[in-house]
C-alpha cells in the first residue's frame, strides 16, 4: 500500500502549496504513465534503487517504482525526486 500512500502524500503537498489545477496535472501524469506502463512494460530504466524493478520519472519531481511481472504491473512506491530515495 506505499504507492498509494505515497501518491496521497503528494497530493495532499500540491493541495497545501499550489493549486487545485497542479493537483490534476499530477493525477494526468500518473494516469499517463499507466497507459504507457501498459503498452511497454519495460520502456523505463531499472532501478538501482528497488532491485527488480523500474523507475519512471512522470515529472522532473515525481518518479514511480514499479515491477513487472508475467501479466501485472506492480507499483512499488511513489516518491518525490527531491528526497534522499531518489535513484
Amino acid at each position: 500500500m506505499e504507492a498509494k500512500d505515497q501518491v496521497d502524500v503528494i497530493k495532499e503537498y500540491v493541495r497545501s502549496h499550489w493549486s487545485e489545477r497542479e493537483e490534476e496535472v499530477i493525477l494526468d501524469l500518473l494516469h499517463e504513465f499507466e497507459r504507457s506502463v501498459a503498452r511497454f512494460p519495460k520502456g523505463y530504466q531499472a532501478s538501482s534503487l528497488y532491485p527488480g524493478c523500474r523507475r519512471a520519472v512522470i515529472h522532473p519531481n515525481i518518479s514511480v517504482v514499479y515491477r513487472v511481472s508475467r501479466n501485472t504491473i506492480e507499483v512499488v512506491t511513489v516518491y518525490d525526486n527531491r528526497s534522499a530515495r531518489s535513484q
